[in-house]
């Protein structure tokens, strides 16, 4: 018995690391869904410029460094999401942009305000200078 809890303990230990750093932000992205739908959803036109990240990981990933982790969340089921101005938006459409994570990038699209969700129409590299 004490041999299995000592395996079971190693395991754990082993393994919590691990979907921590892959769901830290979903506790996050369930409290933007919960977004009153009472209210009439304001849809704008936009052009944000930043990084693309993955709604597992959040702010995290968005940046060059997080290419990697992000896209291997993007293939377990997160969505893409783009970190700009201090916020994240949930990109729909967004079918060709895993080219461009790990790169600053400009996404133009529709915006809902309520639910910080961009209807993509475009995404192509920053422009620097």
């Amino acid at each position: 018995m004490k041999r299995f809890l000592a395996v079971l303990a190693v395991i754990v230990i082993a393994v919590v690391p691990y979907v921590a750093a892959c769901d830290h932000d979903k506790k996050a992205e369930g409290q933007a869904s919960n977004v009153s739908s009472d209210a009439p959803a304001e849809v704008k036109q936009v052009s944000l410029t930043g990084y693309l990240t993955d709604s597992y990981c959040g702010a995290a990933n968005g940046n060059a460094k997080g290419k990697s982790c992000a896209l291997d969340c993007i293939k377990k089921g997160a969505k893409v999401q783009l970190v700009a101005d201090g916020s994240l938006y949930t990109l729909e459409k967004a079918a060709p942009a895993e080219k461009h994570f790990g790169v600053e990038v400009k996404v133009t699209g529709a915006l809902n305000t309520a639910t910080s969700t961009i209807e993509v129409a475009s995404i192509e590299p920053a422009k620097k200078g």
